[in-house]
């Protein structure tokens, strides 16, 4: 048994940080193509991932009624939204989660009042292993650059896509992860 000093809370912390890495390459590596599809309450998944973040002390606000049936690999949403959760969570001291539903997608929409994402890297921002050091808060724990990625793979696994913009509300990123109903 390790004594219960600063060296050693420092320790976990850093072992802590090793498995939350090693779980995110693990979610990339395996992709969601083994979990099969069911009908989901798109809403209700939504809004229990975001009552999550929020019971860890994330300032979210969630704008969505109702109830959206579709058909999806629920765990792999509920990844790519907690990814997307976290980036604002890293970056933003503010959140807005909205869920719009149209004839042919449902849209999850992440907006944050954090620095954002500027044009020009968004592209290299979705891209494995990316890194945008520029714009990281040390501090606040890093990832290994998969986040965007992952969310950007389940959004096309689901016909849609992962779309990087500005807040308009908010003034950081907007990142819209579209689904095809």
């Amino acid at each position: 048994m390790l004594p219960e000093d600063e060296e050693t809370a420092a320790l976990l912390g850093d072992v802590a940080d090793m498995e939350r890495l090693v779980d995110e390459f693990l979610a990339f590596a395996r992709g969601d193509a083994t979990e099969e599809t069911e009908e989901v309450d798109l809403v209700g998944l939504v809004r229990h991932v975001v009552e999550n973040a929020t019971r860890s002390g994330q300032s979210v606000d969630l704008v969505a009624t109702g109830a959206v049936p579709m058909r999806l690999r629920s765990a792999a949403v509920s990844r790519a939204l907690e990814n997307l959760l976290t980036n604002a969570r890293r970056f933003a001291s503010k959140t807005k989660v909205s869920v719009i539903v149209g004839d042919r997608f449902a849209r999850i929409v992440v907006e944050d009042n954090g620095p954002g994402i500027p044009m020009e890297r968004r592209d290299e921002a979705v891209q494995p292993f990316a890194r945008l050091d520029g714009a990281r808060d040390p501090n606040k724990g890093g990832g290994v650059g998969l986040g965007l990625s992952i969310a950007a793979d389940v959004a096309r696994s689901h016909g849609g896509a992962l779309r990087l913009g500005e807040s308009e509300t908010l003034g950081g990123l907007r990142a819209e992860l579209s689904l095809a109903r």
